[in-house]
């Protein structure tokens, strides 16, 4: 009798175990790559330096003449992909003109941003001064800026990871990378 009471509480204090219940998805885990970075120098009026685990492409749009210097700068670890729109310009209205776009593309997500923060740029060695938009909460895109060097040329950039996502699963992700970009705003020389 004894041996039936302590079988039977044995099995009830099994039944309260979750062993095969289905655990909650899990974000994997990520391995970042060392920082080393390499040169980007093509005919673009334009070059900088961006890290070794990213590889550049031009920007496919079937008419490669109309966008020559733009490009996408894939961070192959990460499923994400910067693109760099570059346009030169002629007078102050042109410029701004493409600082209105910029802006206006940058908080077109403010619908979803909960911030949206500006960091203003200058850089006397490479006579550039921009914006950085970076965008917090869940939207399309976290970062966004523009590099200029007010007379000539005018280089826009925007990150996106190619799959959906939430920002509290990428945020460490998105710091390791936005390292990456400042990097590459900081050494963008014009030709």
């Amino acid at each position: 009798m004894r041996l039936l009471k302590f079988t039977i509480l044995l099995l009830l204090a099994a039944c309260g175990s979750d062993a095969n219940t289905p655990k909650p998805h899990a974000y994997p885990r990520e391995y970042y790559p060392k920082k080393a970075y390499q040169l980007f120098d093509t005919t673009a009026p334009y070059t900088f330096l961006y890290p070794k685990y990213a590889i550049v492409e031009p920007y496919q749009d079937g008419d490669s003449k109309s966008h020559p210097f733009w490009y996408n700068v894939h961070y192959l670890p990460f499923n994400a992909t910067l693109h760099l729109s570059y346009q030169a310009f002629k007078d102050r209205a042109e410029f701004d003109q493409l600082f209105d776009d910029t802006r206006r593309l940058a908080y077109k997500h403010d619908i979803r941003a909960e911030e949206i923060e500006e960091i203003e740029l200058q850089n006397p060695k490479t006579h550039s001064s921009g914006i950085i938009y970076e965008l917090k909460g869940n939207t399309a895109t976290n970062l966004n800026f523009y590099i200029s060097d007010g007379q000539k040329h005018f280089l826009r950039g925007a990150l996106y990871f190619n799959a959906k996502t939430e920002i509290d699963s990428i945020q460490p992700i998105f710091q390791f990378i936005k390292q990456d970009v400042i990097r590459m705003i900081e050494t963008t020389v014009w030709k």
